[in-house]
């Protein structure tokens, strides 16, 4: 589909592209396509929007190293990101980024049920996927399927969209919806008989689906083992709910947590767009157009707003939207009694022409899971989003993992203040190097660090001569939208077969560090460097020297993989 008419690739061509070393072009594609969408969902995880942009980083590179190594989604991305952020803010909760998470996230964590063999917080989240029927149900669906169900009950995107998403026609789209509805259902109604627990449950399971149709208990005997048993009591919960509000339930099963704070976000990010494509289109020609430079950019989406008044319009209507919803169990909120009348909150987005209204639709009870804490009521005046002045967007994450030094195989590149050193490789954070694309030279990066959110800089290094070896010294710093001094490329080194990289500066012939490269300041042969915090710098290629060049290998997130290039890098052999 990608080459006909000049349509956008579809979520699974773009999976196929991933695998190929120099990919960076559709990574970027891919994470322009659902970054907004992450970036929504991890601010519900997060303390602050720093963190969030960490989270959603750190979302993506674990996805795309599944991918490479040949796991992970084929076409269904957006459900699957969002629950790589669950789980990767779970396994935050476990180590000291645990204060970056959002406190009504940490306690819904701690509330989470425990099991056998279930020690951390990530081990608990996954038993709660795993009780989980409709979540169960929804991921044994084909990924188109999943795909169709998810974009258009949940996300309530246009069928056009949803069409460019699964590479189909928009005719098709409503066809593939339908048919992932009724395939949810029927393999939720199969999925009990698979998981049946006493004789009594396999008796009453084909009376759940009749009673779920019908809305009338069969027997007072069905009635009694539902008081006794939950696993069936929660099973009806599900499937009701499933069957009255699709987009709810299946929201609230597949993220478990903060479901009505996203779609809410989401809501409001539609009506944002749709305000300002109006806008625009009645926008005089020659009008000023926003960029970079001069918009302001909604925390979620990077949509451009020209007036400030506006921004602030969009700021205080996602925190209504977010604030005013109270989170429940299931991320679907705690609601008054069915039989008592509740006001629909309701909230102008954009108060210039046209109004866009975003209404919060109430849902029914929740069932019984570990409950989630009210935004609203423990932090009322917390941000409802990451604000205009956090941190400039960059690209896309690429590659994320250590750079081990080829010559001492045992040390790992790493931030020490404000310099750049090496130090044995022991798994910390601060030892996780991020490859963030830049648009405007491909082929380069900036190297960003996973731990302090800062890029390696040259720009300001002064060239100095060590043992008769010309270096220039390296900072970390801010990481700058304009790539200026920060930008690298991972060329693969020809002289031997080892999968190992020169870490290159950009090329420029009019600049100290044209032609340089990360390496060890000591790095000739006889000479013993430093046991710890031995100094890295930008030099030449001397003599093939293997303490100037790097093995790039990616962090184990869960079961080993194979290491992957950086993106850009065109050496076979580094590429799973």
């Amino acid at each position: 589909m990608a080459d006909d008419h000049h349509q956008p690739p579809s979520d699974a061509e773009l999976t196929g592209f991933l695998t190929d070393p120099g990919s960076s072009d559709w990574v970027e594609k891919l994470h322009r396509r659902h970054r907004s969408a992450v970036l929504s969902y991890a601010y519900a995880c997060c303390r602050d929007p720093r963190t969030a942009e960490d989270l959603t980083s750190e979302a993506f590179a674990r996805a795309l190293q599944t991918v490479r190594s040949g796991s992970g989604p084929k076409a269904a991305w957006r459900p699957y990101l969002l629950t790589v952020v669950r789980r990767t803010a779970a396994d935050w909760a476990d180590t000291t980024r645990r204060s970056d998470l959002s406190p009504e996230f940490q306690r819904w964590l701690a509330q989470l049920p425990e099991g056998p063999g279930t020690d951390s917080s990530a081990a608990r989240m996954l038993l709660l996927e795993e009780g989980s029927l409709v979540l169960r149900a929804f991921r044994s669906l084909p990924e188109r399927r999943q795909t169709a169900l998810w974009h258009t009950v949940v996300e309530g995107d246009p069928a056009r969209s949803v069409g460019l998403l699964l590479g189909a026609g928009e005719g098709d789209v409503a066809t593939f919806a339908e048919r992932a509805r009724e395939g949810l259902r029927e393999t939720c109604l199969a999925a009990l008989d698979d998981h049946a627990g006493s004789d009594a449950c396999r008796r009453y399971r084909p009376m759940l689906g009749a009673v779920v149709r019908t809305g009338r208990r069969s027997t007072e005997d069905f009635d009694r083992h539902l008081v006794k048993c939950p696993r069936c009591r929660g099973a009806l919960t599900e499937l009701t709910d499933l069957d009255e509000e699709l987009g709810p339930a299946l929201s609230a099963a597949v993220l478990l947590w903060g479901s009505r704070a996203y779609t809410a976000a989401r809501m409001t990010e539609a009506g944002v767009r749709a305000a300002g494509a109006s806008r625009a289109s009645t926008a005089p020609e020659g009008g000023a157009r926003p960029d970079g430079r001069t918009a302001w950019r909604s925390w979620a989406g990077g949509f451009p707003l020209r007036s400030g008044a506006v921004a602030g319009g969009i700021v205080a209507a996602i925190g209504l939207a977010v604030l005013a919803l109270p989170l429940g169990p299931d991320g679907r909120g705690t609601e008054r009694s069915s039989t008592q009348t509740q006001a629909v909150p309701t909230r102008t987005v954009v108060a210039e022409p046209p109004p866009v209204t975003v209404t919060a639709r109430p849902s029914r009870p929740a069932p019984s899971r570990p409950a989630e804490q009210s935004t609203a009521a423990a932090s009322p005046t917390a941000p409802a989003g990451p604000a205009a002045s956090h941190r400039a967007r960059l690209g896309a994450v690429t590659w994320a993992g250590t750079l081990r030094n080829a010559g001492f195989g045992t040390q790992c590149v790493e931030p020490s203040g404000t310099t750049v050193v090496q130090n044995s490789c022991d798994g910390r954070r601060d030892q996780i190097w991020e490859t963030v694309s830049f648009d405007q030279n491909r082929g380069y990066s900036l190297l960003r660090n996973a731990a302090t959110g800062e890029c390696v800089d040259y720009g300001g290094g002064q060239r100095r001569v060590r043992q008769n070896a010309e270096n220039l010294a390296l900072t970390t710093g801010p990481c700058r939208p304009s790539g200026a001094g920060q930008l690298f490329r991972f060329e693969p080194f020809q002289g031997a077969d080892d999968g190992s990289f020169l870490v290159r500066a950009e090329a420029d012939d009019g600049k100290p560090w044209d032609e340089m490269q990360l390496g060890m300041l000591d790095w000739w042969e006889g000479n013993t460097p430093p046991a710890t915090n031995a100094g890295v710098v930008l030099t030449y290629n001397y003599y093939n020297s293997p303490r100037l060049r790097y093995f790039a290998q990616e962090p184990t997130y869960g079961p080993a993989h194979a290491a992957s290039a950086p993106a850009g890098a065109t050496a076979v052999a580094a590429t799973p």
